[in-house]
């Protein structure tokens, strides 16, 4: 079992939530929260002191996508460069959703 660290800007501040899926894929709701980093690596080196003593790797999702797994001891080592890999992968997930429809008043108001 490995943990889904839930990212997220909050205001100016960065937070964080964790979850413990179960067996089946299952997910839960957050079961933990921290709040008040500075900034995403501030964030992350607290996931890793907090988590990296009971797992070797989390998975992570950033404002709500999955931007892949990583080593607890990356995020030890180099937050700032893991939080900038992780910005990368969420403007990339981003970037691949499909634009929201237009609602038929909407294209009648702009056609």
């Amino acid at each position: 079992m490995q943990p889904v660290v839930e990212l997220r800007k909050l205001a100016s501040s960065y937070t964080y939530g964790v979850r413990a899926p179960r067996a089946g894929g299952v997910v839960p709701p957050v079961s933990f929260r921290e709040i008040g980093f500075a900034t995403l690596a501030d964030c992350l080196l607290h996931v890793a002191r907090g988590l990296g003593g009971n797992f070797p790797r989390i998975y992570v999702r950033l404002e709500g996508h999955c931007v892949g797994e990583r080593d607890i001891s990356a995020l030890r080592r180099e937050p700032a460069r893991v939080a900038a890999e992780l910005e990368a992968a969420y403007r990339a997930a981003r970037e691949a959703q499909p634009a929201p429809r237009k609602s038929t008043a909407e294209q009648a108001l702009s056609g």
